[in-house]
């Protein structure tokens, strides 16, 4: 990798909430090795002229499914998967020009994704993956239609393969450890029914406290966490008693809680553009009647959950959970959330605390020497306007992701010097 230099940035602290002028910032390899106000010289650096540009860390969605390239999951079955895979490379490469720089996905991709990405066969986002989703059966997982009466298996079921269906400690223990084994950085547990499954209500209950305590110790064991999909406060207390680290979803949560959350130290990752996109075009693309359904009852509960959330203190990520055609809605979820939360606080969800989320704090979703030069140069102040982050990456001059340029607007001031 080469050494670039970028001078004259307006550099966004997010620390700080604030805009700092004329800052130059080295980068070498794949890192940050120098910031400063003052002149940096190298006689070898690739120089960028970034005057009147803000210079902030590349963004983190904290809930993707990269493998999900259509709503309609049941018509995924339908194709072979090696067109699933250039499906979710294009998917992929759309969320690093939006300027999301890492992603978590939360059910889908899997080690070879995350390799492909790594070793730049596909251009993507850093990719953080949880495998296959763990879920009992007749759970959020469970897509097989009712007139399937055989035995549930502990292969994975679903249209686009996407969960373990088990029961039981041992099940759900060898379920977890497969995973494990695999790579996954986290494992992801239905702990609540959903909305894009038809069969499961949202206010049931999934798996019984001594499977998730099983999920949780096995993720323990390799020093990995747990996160659940959940929807009501009692399966969002039940999981966090039971060890779960982060809260997917969250809509029917009330205040006590939201508190509760607080003081259990939990992460909640809400998905406000998620419903919003799938009342808006979900019938469009596919969505069966009953989820459009569910999809109305939680959309404006979101809204108040985060709400009490904010409220009460609870550390809360940037994700956004869009599925196929409505990931073009993904820098949305900035819009939809800046009437409860201050800007400050929004980008600090997409950037610091999805950082800890992710177990990269001072890694990623950070301007600082030794972090990972995953940097946004963007025309505006994020502070104040987030108009910057829509349109596709429209306004995003610069990505750069470890080191390397994915995307160059800068013509005229973008030089070598030798």
């Amino acid at each position: 990798m080469s050494t670039i230099l970028i001078q004259n940035s307006n550099l966004l602290d997010i620390e700080k909430a604030e805009i700092i002028e004329g800052v130059n910032v080295l980068i070498e390899e794949n890192k940050i090795s120098e910031l400063s106000d003052k002149e940096i010289k190298s006689s070898t650096a690739m120089k960028i002229d970034a005057k009147g540009k803000t210079l902030m860390p590349g963004l983190i969605d904290a809930h993707v499914h990269i493998t999900a390239t259509s709503l309609d999951l049941g018509s995924i079955s339908k194709y072979p998967h090696s067109l699933n895979v250039l499906k979710s490379a294009k998917l992929a490469e759309s969320m690093l020009m939006r300027g999301f720089t890492s992603v978590r996905d939360c059910t889908g991709a899997d080690w070879g994704f995350h390799e492909a990405i790594e070793k730049d066969l596909i251009k993507g986002p850093r990719l953080f993956f949880v495998g296959k989703a763990l879920g009992p059966t007749g759970g959020h997982g469970d897509r097989r239609p009712k007139t399937y009466e055989g035995d549930h298996c502990t292969c994975y079921q679903g249209t686009i393969k996407e969960t373990w269906i088990v029961d039981g400690v041992a099940e759900v223990q060898k379920a977890a450890r497969r995973e494990l084994r695999k790579g996954a950085h986290a494992i992801k547990i239905f702990a609540s029914g959903g909305v894009a499954s038809p069969d499961d209500p949202i206010f049931g209950l999934q798996f019984s406290e001594d499977e998730i305590r099983a999920v949780v110790n096995e993720a323990n064991s390799w020093k990995k966490y747990v996160l659940a999909h959940a929807y009501t406060s009692e399966a969002i207390t039940r999981a966090i008693d039971c060890g779960v680290r982060t809260i997917e979803h969250g809509n029917l949560m009330d205040r006590k809680t939201a508190k509760y959350m607080n003081d259990k130290n939990a992460y909640l990752v809400p998905n406000l553009i998620t419903y919003e996109a799938m009342d808006l075009e979900g019938e469009k693309y596919g969505l069966p009647k009953i989820s459009l359904e569910k999809n109305k009852f939680v959309k404006d509960e979101g809204k108040i959950a985060l709400d009490y959330a904010y409220s009460e203190g609870v550390k809360i990520g940037y994700g956004t959970d869009l599925l196929g055609e409505l990931q073009v809605y993904q820098g949305k979820e900035f819009l939809m959330r800046q009437n409860i939360m201050p800007k400050k606080d929004i980008l600090k969800s997409a950037t610091l605390i999805n950082a800890e989320i992710v177990n990269q704090k001072d890694k990623i979703g950070v301007i600082k020497e030794g972090s990972f030069a995953d940097i946004l140069l963007v025309d505006g102040n994020p502070l104040e306007d987030f108009s910057v982050f829509q349109e596709q990456g429209k306004y995003i001059s610069l990505i750069m992701k470890n080191g390397k340029i994915y995307k160059n607007n800068l013509y005229g001031r973008f030089y070598e010097e030798y």
